[in-house]
């Protein structure tokens, strides 16, 4: 049953869910229903009719079975043309064993199951460029047949599938998987692109012979603007996952409303998640370095997001994170709303090893809340970390805020890139060194506000070592009052690390809120601090270290 889940990938890059009514660009409803903001619109391309049979003969579609595709009737009305009761045969030598989209040569293969479609549908057939192309292909009522009955282990569905404009080597990508032929590798690159790709209605109901059993739907997904590695969106509904596997004795259960992400850098996540060449990786270096708070796309929305593994739940109502850009298309601004999670439990073998462990700290669930706000000067180079928009919440247990300002972060993050030099693989060691050696912080604050953690977390700690709370309460804050003299022998300034310790040993005895500031009279540099070559150099004066509890 494998290849109902990871099928679908390869075959999202043929198809995409749409209705076949058209809104007044032509394209389809799934359109109309994304094209917020500023997302593109899309028009369908005009065909050439006069062209329009080379194009089918390229794509094997002139006879039944002149490629892999076979069909029981056609229709071919200038530059459209409508097939039905269609059938895609897997490869002959391809095992039966799964779909794969990454085999050792790298080319994609349908394995195991043919692709079988009520119907399917061309517009805009024509030759462009000289090359065989169409403005939109849809399949509907799209299911997969193993080509061994016995190795059938559940049934999958998909109500349609849609591509619109697609350039000219991902059409002849398509008309390779059509033919007879060896199939073509996958463009990549700027060569893969198309202005629309969904899918609609997926139902994957899942059956396998060593007793797993589950569902896994989608009500809709979708791609919309793939030009030059970049995604004007990014878009999923209606997630549902439900699996149980008795092997491993664990059950999962999933659902997701919807994610939307605009402007994702396709190019750049591509070079980060393989092994570059000299060319990808120096361009994704020189990105990193004139684009560095460039998080790889424009906005990101997350909403109802369920995880139950087994009895361990995860919940996370919302999350939406957007970047502001300049004028050249830098980002200059990460914002991320307010959001909240939990991780709790319910019947299930993990729920209740989880809720052992929380119940040692005193909770029944652990609710999480956060918000972000940085900003970037590119003429600075410099990151601020806005004061009061930046914290972590545990209700009924703390929250953390930190704020502060550095600069160096272009050198910072294109060494995180490690690009491959010409004479071979440059030293990530001595990149990030030199990192460091450009990163200025010229002020930094953080702030500890316990409500109820500290006690929380003696009280755990003693009960598994058999102590007690209050007197390892004690011993840990007289460790504290110990470390100026360690920290003395060792040439730290006696006054940083007196003030430090009374803080601590202060909010470890009647925690309040712990602030702890660095305020440099002139800009701390990072590596000097990390190597920690003349510590004495580091005074309370110089760093302006303050530390507080209260």
């Amino acid at each position: 049953m494998k290849y109902l889940l990871t099928g679908v990938a390869a075959l999202a890059l043929l198809t995409a869910c749409g209705d076949k009514n058209k809104d007044e660009n032509g394209a389809g409803q799934a359109v109309t229903e994304q094209s917020q903001g500023k997302l593109p619109g899309v028009k369908l391309r005009k065909g050439d009719a006069a062209s329009a049979s080379d194009v089918l003969s390229a794509f094997s579609l002139t006879q039944s079975g002149s490629g892999r595709v076979s069909f029981e009737s056609s229709d071919v009305k200038g530059a459209k043309a409508v097939f039905k009761d269609v059938t895609l045969l897997a490869s002959e030598d391809d095992s039966v064993e799964g779909m794969s989209l990454d085999d050792d040569d790298g080319e994609l293969h349908l394995k195991g199951a043919d692709l079988k479609a009520a119907t399917m549908e061309f517009e805009g057939l024509g030759m462009i460029d000289g090359k065989p192309n169409f403005s939109r292909v849809v399949l509907s009522d799209v299911s997969f047949v193993p080509k061994n009955p016995e190795e059938s282990q559940g049934t999958s569905e998909i109500k349609s599938m849609e591509l619109v404009n697609p350039s000219p080597e991902t059409a002849a990508w398509i008309a390779s998987l059509f033919g007879k032929g060896e199939a073509m590798d996958m463009p990549e690159g700027k060569a893969l692109a198309f202005d629309l790709w969904s899918m609609k209605d997926m139902n994957f109901q899942i059956d396998e012979q060593d007793g797993q059993k589950g569902a896994f739907l989608i009500s809709s997904i979708s791609v919309l603007g793939l030009k030059d590695e970049k995604m004007a969106q990014m878009a999923l509904k209606g997630l549902t996952f439900d699996m149980t596997d008795p092997m491993d004795d664990t059950d999962v259960k999933a659902r997701l409303g919807n994610v939307d992400i605009r402007g994702v850098n396709f190019g750049m996540f591509a070079e980060m998640s393989e092994d570059s060449g000299n060319g990808s990786a120096a361009g994704l270096f020189e990105m990193l370095q004139n684009d560095p708070a460039n998080p790889g796309y424009d906005s990101i929305e997350i909403n109802d997001l369920n995880i139950d593994v087994s009895g361990a739940a995860f919940d996370m109502p919302k999350l939406n994170s957007r970047v502001s850009r300049d004028k050249k298309g830098r980002a200059v601004k990460v914002v991320t709303d307010p959001f909240k999670m939990t991780l709790g439990t319910v019947e299930g073998e993990l729920g209740e090893k989880l809720g052992s462990q929380l119940a040692l700290l005193g909770y029944e669930k652990l609710e999480l809340s956060g918000q972000g706000e940085q900003s970037y000067d590119p003429d600075k180079d410099m990151v601020t970390i806005a004061e009061g928009k930046n914290f972590w919440k545990l209700e009924d247990g703390f929250r953390v805020d930190f704020s502060g300002k550095y600069e160096g972060a272009s050198a910072f993050a294109a060494a995180q890139a490690t690009p491959v030099a010409d004479d071979g693989p440059a030293d990530p060691g001595a990149q990030m060194q030199e990192a460091l050696q450009k990163m200025l912080i010229h002020n930094f604050r953080m702030s500890f506000d316990d409500n109820g953690f500290v006690d929380r977390a003696f009280n755990a700690y003693a009960a598994q070592s058999g102590q007690d709370p209050q007197q390892l309460r004690s011993q840990t804050a007289g460790m504290m009052a110990m470390a100026p003299m360690m920290a003395a022998g060792a040439g730290i300034d006696p006054e940083l690390a007196g003030e430090a310790a009374t803080a601590l040993s202060s909010f470890l005895t009647d925690p309040k809120t712990l602030t702890i500031t660095l305020a440099p009279a002139k800009p701390l540099r990072v590596a000097e601090f990390v190597e920690m070559e003349d510590p004495s150099a580091l005074t309370k004066t110089a760093l302006g270290f303050t530390a507080k509890n209260e």
